[in-house]
C-alpha cells in the first residue's frame, strides 16, 4: 500500500467538509447561519416603535406592529410608545419583547417585587391600582364584545377592592426544584424561581417561605421528594396547613416534613386519610363558619370572598327567593349562607370531602342537611328535572371553562334567576349570552377584585329568567 499524500488528505477533507460543512466552516472560523424554525424567525430584526393600546385577556399589552399586523407584548402598559423586538410568531399571532419603554403611559408605575419579571405571576404589577381597574373593564368588556356577540352591558357595574393589593393571598402553590428549592414556576422557561418572601401573600405564608429558603442540606433533599407543595393560612386553628404532593411513585410520611414549617403547622400529604379530614375554618357573613378540608378548593382572597357572599345573600333577598340549586358547591361557601338566610336547596359537588364537610356544619348549627350531594352536576340536575323539581335560583360556581355543558338543564329547572360566579370573562360571555337568548335580563354585573396584581377577577352576574323559559 502506497503512502498516503497531500493530494489524498486533500480530497479527504473535501469529502468531510461536503458532509459536514457547519462543523468544518466553524473550525475555519468560517460564519454559519444555523437554520431556525420557521416560527421563531424575527424577520425584523431592528426594533420597532409600538404604541399599546390596551390590555387583552392574559394581560400582555396589545399594540400593532408599523404596517399593523396586531402583536402582544409583556409587561407593557396602555399608552406606553415602547420599542418593540424579538418577534415571533405562534399559531399566526405576532408576540414581542419590550427593548425600551421611550414614554410611559399614565398608569405604568415600577413593579416593588424584584421577581416579578422572572416570577410572572402578578403579571400586572407595573400597572397603578386604578391602571388594574380600567384593564380589567376593557377585558371584560372586550369579551362580551367578541364571545357574547355583542351582548350590551349593564349601564352599572360595580368593582368591588379591599385593601392596596397587597397581602391579600391565603393560598401558595409552590413547585420543588432538583436541588430541593421552593418557589413558583416560571411560565417562559418552566424554571423554578427561588422565593423567600411573596408580597401578595398573608404574613403567616411568609414566614413559611422564610424557613424553606433556608433549609439545610439534609432537608432540601427531603424535599426532592416533592413535586409540590400547597400552603394554606387562616385566622382561625389551624392557622397553617402544609399540604405535600409527592413525585410520582414516591410515598410520603407527613410526620417527617414537620420540622420543616412553622409550630403547629399540620401537614398532610395528598390522597391521604388526613388530606380528606383535616380541616381548616374561614368567617362567612352572619356569623357562618366554613370548615374546608386540605385536599378542597377555597378562595384564595378571603377579605373578597366575604363581599361576594354577602352580596349574593343580598340579591337572592331583594328578590324574595326561597329555594335555590348549588351546582358546584364546594365545601358550601354560598350554601351555607343561603341556608342561614332561611332559604331551602340543594347542594352538588363532585368532590366528596367538601361536601361531607358541608353537611356537618349544616348539621351542628341546626340547618337544613339533607340536599347535600356528590355526583356530576349535570347528572344530579337531570334527575331534579325527571322529579319535577322546581328552584327559584340556580347557582352556578363553575370551573374556567364554565357551565356551557349545565345550562340547559339548568333552565329546564325554570328558576325565576340563575346567577354565575365566573374566573373566566370569556367563559362568562358565553354563558351569559345563552341566557339571554333563551329570554334571560341582566339584572346585575359585578367584578370583585379577587386577584389584585394579576389579569385575572371574579365577576358575579345575576341573570333573571322569564316565566316558562325552559326550552
Amino acid at each position: 500500500m502506497r503512502p498516503r499524500g497531500q493530494a489524498d488528505n486533500l480530497l479527504l477533507f473535501l469529502a468531510f467538509f461536503w458532509r459536514n460543512p457547519t462543523w468544518t466552516r466553524l473550525r475555519l472560523g468560517f460564519p454559519v447561519h444555523l437554520k431556525q424554525p420557521k416560527h421563531m424567525l424575527d424577520d425584523r430584526p431592528q426594533p420597532e416603535v409600538v404604541y399599546v393600546e390596551r390590555i387583552a385577556p392574559g394581560g400582555d399589552g396589545l399594540g400593532r406592529l408599523p404596517q399593523g399586523e396586531l402583536v402582544f407584548i409583556k409587561a407593557a402598559a396602555p399608552g406606553d410608545q415602547i420599542e418593540v423586538g424579538n418577534v415571533t410568531r405562534r399559531k399566526g399571532i405576532a408576540h414581542g419583547e419590550i427593548r425600551s419603554v421611550l414614554q410611559s403611559g399614565p398608569e405604568r408605575i415600577e413593579p416593588i417585587c424584584p421577581i416579578t419579571s422572572s416570577c410572572g405571576g402578578c403579571n400586572l404589577m407595573h400597572l397603578s391600582l386604578e391602571g388594574q381597574r380600567q384593564a380589567k373593564f376593557e377585558i371584560l368588556d372586550d369579551a362580551f364584545r367578541r364571545v357574547g356577540g355583542g351582548l350590551p352591558l349593564p349601564e352599572k357595574i360595580e368593582f368591588v377592592r379591599l385593601g392596596d393589593g397587597l397581602a391579600y393571598r391565603s393560598r401558595l402553590r409552590l413547585h420543588v426544584d432538583r436541588n430541593g428549592r421552593v418557589g413558583f414556576l416560571s411560565p417562559r422557561s418552566k424554571q423554578v424561581v427561588p422565593v423567600e418572601r411573596c408580597l401578595v401573600a398573608e404574613p403567616l405564608l411568609n414566614t413559611a417561605l422564610a424557613g424553606l429558603a433556608v433549609l439545610s442540606d439534609e432537608a432540601r433533599r427531603l424535599l426532592q421528594l416533592c413535586d409540590q407543595l400547597e400552603l394554606r393560612a387562616s385566622e382561625l386553628e389551624p392557622r397553617l396547613i402544609a399540604r405535600l404532593i409527592p413525585k410520582p411513585k414516591v410515598s410520603l410520611q407527613a410526620r417527617h416534613f414537620v420540622s420543616l414549617f412553622p409550630p403547629d403547622t399540620r401537614v398532610v400529604v395528598e390522597g391521604s386519610v388526613d388530606d380528606a379530614q383535616v380541616l381548616q375554618h374561614y368567617h362567612l357573613p352572619d356569623d357562618v363558619l366554613l370548615s374546608v378540608p386540605a385536599c378542597a378548593f377555597t378562595q384564595i382572597n378571603q377579605g373578597i370572598n366575604v363581599s361576594l357572599v354577602r352580596d349574593l345573600v343580598k340579591a337572592v333577598k331583594l328578590r324574595s327567593l326561597h329555594s335555590f340549586v348549588d351546582a358546584y358547591a364546594g365545601s358550601g361557601n354560598f350554601t351555607l349562607p343561603l341556608l342561614a338566610a332561611d332559604l331551602v336547596g340543594e347542594s352538588i359537588d363532585c368532590a366528596a370531602a367538601g361536601i361531607l364537610a358541608a353537611r356537618s356544619v349544616a348539621r351542628d348549627r341546626g340547618l337544613p342537611f339533607d340536599g347535600f350531594q356528590v355526583g356530576d352536576a349535570k347528572v344530579l340536575l337531570e334527575s331534579f328535572v325527571r322529579a319535577r323539581r322546581r328552584f327559584d335560583l340556580v347557582l352556578l360556581d363553575p370551573p374556567r371553562h364554565g357551565a356551557k355543558d349545565v345550562l340547559p338543564v339548568a333552565l329546564r329547572l325554570q328558576p325565576q334567576c340563575i346567577a354565575i360566579v365566573a374566573c373566566d370573562p370569556v367563559s362568562l360571555a358565553r354563558d351569559v349570552a345563552s341566557l339571554v337568548a333563551a329570554g334571560g335580563t341582566i339584572e346585575q354585573l359585578t367584578v370583585y377584585d379577587m386577584f389584585p396584581q394579576t389579569h385575572h377577577m371574579e365577576v358575579l352576574a345575576i341573570v333573571e329568567m322569564p316565566v316558562g323559559s325552559a326550552p
